[in-house]
């Protein structure tokens, strides 16, 4: 078991992308729907996708990720809910906490997980996919539990004993869970 180390990316926060001459630029998308719409400042927009997310760039990251669910027996549209959350696919998100890449790998769970190089696509995938599996393990396979830990730590769910009540946290769950719902993988209703 890993000690309590834990992703910080949430629902609304704010994810970066590291442009070529070092600035960073804001990235962060408006909440997912199930009609490819998207809700911004309490209205239905058409789907925007970041500059730098081209249509190959996302069909590359589903292939690592499709390897990735496959290899460490996780369900392919759950590790793609939370690679949507965590950086809306961009390899290049930076969280203000200094999560990285795809799924927003810490240097420090990324180093547990021998991750070398989480700003790699494919390993930084494979970590996030290893880190949602063991939590899977850890909370009896109960996926709104696996994914508030992945949001704000084993350790959390562990004292409360359910979903953090951290806004974050439950917004988090609530939106994977209801992409899953759209896929109809999984139930909404947690």
């Amino acid at each position: 078991m890993l000690p309590i180390a834990g992703f910080c990316s949430v629902a609304h926060a704010n994810v970066f992308e590291r442009k070529q001459n070092g600035n960073l630029v804001e990235i962060s998308q408006s909440v997912w729907r199930a009609d490819g719409s998207q809700v911004v400042d309490g209205r239905y927009g058409p789907k925007a996708e970041p500059v730098s997310n081209s249509a190959q760039s996302q069909n590359a990251v589903r292939q690592h990720i499709q390897v990735a669910a496959t290899r460490f027996g996780v369900d392919r549209n759950l590790v793609d809910a939370v690679a949507w959350q965590e950086s809306r696919y961009n390899p290049r998100a930076i969280s203000t906490a200094g999560a990285v890449g795809v799924m927003q790998l810490m240097p420090d769970t990324a180093r547990q997980l021998g991750v070398r190089n989480p700003h790699d696509v494919e390993q930084n995938v494979i970590g996030g996919t290893a880190y949602l599996r063991q939590q899977l393990e850890r909370f009896g396979n109960n996926v709104p539990l696996a994914l508030a830990a992945y949001n704000a730590g084993p350790g959390a769910v562990i004292k409360y004993g359910s979903i953090p009540p951290y806004r974050e946290t439950q917004n988090y769950v609530r939106q994977i869970m209801q992409r899953l719902s759209a896929t109809s993988a999984y139930r909404a209703g947690y």
